[in-house]
């Protein structure tokens, strides 16, 4: 009788197949929702109510497990965050300069094993070899410029990106090049100034070209270069009574190494 029962049930998923299909569907939905209750039971408590706060998505086999906002997107005004707002990436900005010097070397209009007076003639590498692929790397042994004292006094200034690169170009090597790794933004400003020479555009404008507009990432944007459908999130400083609105500071100081805006949805795509 047992055995005639699972012959039965066997019989009846191979004439029912959307019922099998149902079913694996029910098990996934239910494994996808276990995944999103860990991920986000691990986030929140990292994000309180009433401080500022973040957005997150999770993207699996191309479908997403979680999209979510935490914490306040200005707790001056006391606008909370949502899923959809556009935030400052920061250094995530880096991802999309070593993105376009790839494309250029794809197109072979550079190598990454060239020598950076190839493209920058005048910078001074005091007979050293500092290729591009130190600069991606953080190994070329150039001083960064967000470390020098003087940069917080300085970073609400508008300069040029020749005028940055006077900044620190004259600066000793900290190492030899490749053979140290020390986080660096200067190798990134470099970099930019790369991708503008080689291509002939502003370093937004290839952004925007060859990156967020074939990907439709509408709200991703150089600030002060464009701008986002989606609203954006305030930047906060930690003061002693709470939050404050962040310091300015004058984006063609990051430039390259930290100027980006954008939503989790756009950088999922």
């Amino acid at each position: 009788m047992l055995l005639r029962s699972a012959m039965c049930a066997a019989v009846f998923l191979l004439c029912h197949p959307h019922a099998a299909i149902a079913q694996d569907a029910a098990k996934s939905a239910l494994a996808e929702q276990d995944l999103a209750g860990r991920i986000d039971a691990a986030i929140a408590p990292y994000f309180k109510a009433d401080a500022p706060g973040a957005t997150v998505i999770v993207v699996k086999d191309g479908k997403t497990v979680l999209r979510r906002a935490y914490g306040m997107a200005d707790t001056g005004k006391g606008v909370k965050m949502t899923p959809e707002m556009a935030l400052r990436l920061g250094s995530i900005t880096k991802q999309f300069t070593s993105t376009a010097i790839l494309m250029l070397a794809d197109e072979g209009k550079l190598a990454l094993d060239d020598d950076i007076t190839k493209h920058l003639p005048d910078y001074p590498a005091r007979g050293k070899k500092i290729t591009i692929e130190h600069l991606l790397t953080h190994t070329s042994g150039i001083v960064s410029y967000t470390s020098k004292p003087a940069y917080s006094a300085t970073m609400t200034q508008e300069m040029t990106v020749a005028g940055m690169i006077d900044s620190f170009k004259n600066d000793p090597l900290e190492f030899e090049p490749g053979s140290q790794y020390r986080y660096n933004n200067s190798g990134y400003f470099l970099l930019g100034a790369i991708i503008e020479k080689i291509s002939g555009q502003s370093y937004a404008a290839f952004l925007e070209q060859r990156i967020f507009t074939p990907l439709g990432m509408n709200d991703t944007y150089y600030e002060g270069f464009g701008k986002s459908r989606a609203p954006v999130a305030a930047g906060h400083t930690r003061a002693a009574t709470g939050f404050g609105a962040a310091r300015p500071v004058s984006m063609c100081q990051p430039y390259v190494a930290g100027s980006l805006v954008s939503t989790v949805d756009d950088l999922a795509r």
